[in-house]
């Protein structure tokens, strides 16, 4: 659970709403509950994107290395979720693929068509008492 103190006004209104409710577990996806939590996830991804886009990454996928970030621009950071797999190595010059597979125009359209459609696949393999 995130203290509403560490909460930014500078995030974005749909990122706030999820946080300010305590909505952080949507396993297999979880919601930042430090500010700083997933820099490294950040560091990777200036690090690897070809495009040289910056994000602040608020969501991770615990199966495996997926994270999801809202794209700053200009030093802002803006309502577009950017999700990246990294692989946490050194940038290759010739890497050809994009580190984003997929983006959304806001937290709410990230839940809606990736975060909610991943749970409902684990929720068909796992029973809830396992979670």
């Amino acid at each position: 659970m995130m203290e509403l103190s560490k909460i930014d006004v500078i995030w974005p209104n749909a990122l706030r709403w999820f946080l300010s409710q305590n909505l952080h577990s949507f396993t297999p996806w979880h919601l930042l509950q430090e500010p700083d939590e997933f820099e490294f996830a950040a560091d990777a991804f200036k690090c690897e994107d070809k495009m040289g886009r910056r994000t602040f990454v608020f969501a991770s996928r615990q199966d495996c290395d997926d994270f999801a970030g809202l794209e700053i621009l200009d030093g802002k950071i803006t309502d577009k979720v950017l999700c990246f797999h990294p692989v946490f190595g050194a940038s290759s010059p010739d890497r050809t693929w994009d580190i984003v597979n997929a983006e959304f125009k806001d937290v709410f359209d990230f839940t809606a068509q990736q975060v909610i459609p991943d749970m409902k696949d684990w929720a068909l393999t796992e029973d809830a008492n396992d979670i």
